[in-house]
């Protein structure tokens, strides 16, 4: 059967369109064509399959199934909301201020206990109000500068977009990607990722479970990305003789001006990263948000900074 994702869908008129993965033809999707009736909330970019007759006006799918992991199915049977996982964005959707797309999502929880990040708003106004959510006390704190302002404060909005890093993470979730995740102790974890809250990650580590702070993590690469990554990692050697190690909870993060690594993406300008533990990265800004920076580093390798593990950072 072919897959695709939800490109459209109107809830209230029970009707919208499938994006194909094999072409590039939409398919008109009614809501009488989905197999899971307890499915009550289909979300734009959600994965689907299903077979595909022609109709009068074009393509029209036929027994959809909602395609569900089973830790998803699980939250099914519990009564719970799933995001739409990998959304990868379609047009007509919000930008942030880096003029980049992103997700319109809320969050559940105020603490570092909070549910895996799952539950998506669409633009329907007639969603129920969000809970006030606050930023955990686990996540790395920055001094805000205008630019970043708006996206790091979650506190009294109704919807808030979903991060960069965010996006980047639940799109690893919905294809299984084979990552590393490297911790301090020169320590890396092969894993795939299997849930995310807003301070943790649970990881799939050769078939064993493993919750992993985000503190925890300095950065992360797909396995792709492995050989090429390793070779182009430097190493500041004052740097590492501090033998410095995650931040307390307490303690102010490295303070990095958002708005001049904006520019530098916006410019291409190359950038050197160096880690809490030494670790030298150099490469152009792929984004950038509150916790987290993308580079693509000089030979095409492309590796995710989590900003409380930076030590320090210069724009050419």
């Amino acid at each position: 059967m072919p897959t695709g994702r939800i490109k459209y869908y109107n809830f209230d008129k029970g009707f919208g369109f499938i994006a194909q993965d094999s072409s590039d033809a939409d398919v008109f999707l009614h809501s009488s064509a989905i197999k899971h009736p307890e499915y009550e909330e289909l979300r734009v970019g959600q994965r689907v399959k299903y077979s595909v007759i022609e109709g009068e006006k074009g393509l029209v799918a036929q027994n959809v199934e909602v395609l569900l992991t089973p830790t998803e199915r699980r939250w099914l049977r519990q009564g719970k909301a799933i995001i739409p996982r990998g959304y990868g964005g379609f047009p007509g959707q919000s930008q942030d201020q880096f003029g980049n797309d992103a997700a319109l999502s809320t969050r559940d929880k105020e603490t570092d206990k909070s549910e895996p990040v799952r539950k998506h708003r669409s633009h329907d106004t007639s969603a129920a109000p969000t809970k006030r959510v606050s930023t955990p006390r686990t996540q790395p704190t920055t001094t805000k500068n205008s630019a970043e302002t708006d996206e790091a404060t979650v506190e009294d909005k109704p919807s808030k977009q979903l991060s960069f890093g965010d996006l980047y993470i639940l799109k690893q979730i919905n294809f299984e990607t084979s990552m590393f995740f490297a911790l301090y102790g020169a320590t890396q974890i092969p894993a795939t990722v299997l849930e995310m809250t807003l301070s943790s990650l649970t990881l799939n580590n050769n078939g064993t479970e493993q919750q992993i702070p985000k503190t925890d993590v300095k950065y992360c690469y797909k396995d792709v990305d492995a050989e090429k990554l390793q070779a182009a990692i430097e190493v500041d050697e004052e740097v590492k003789a501090q033998e410095l190690t995650q931040l307390p909870d307490d303690a102010p993060a490295c303070e990095l001006d958002t708005e001049t690594v904006r520019q530098a993406r916006k410019n291409s300008s190359a950038i050197e990263i160096i880690l809490r533990e030494g670790e030298v990265f150099r490469g152009t800004v792929d984004w950038v948000c509150p916790y987290e920076i993308k580079l693509i580093l000089e030979n095409g390798s492309k590796v995710v900074i989590f900003r409380h593990a930076v030590y320090s950072l210069s724009v050419d």
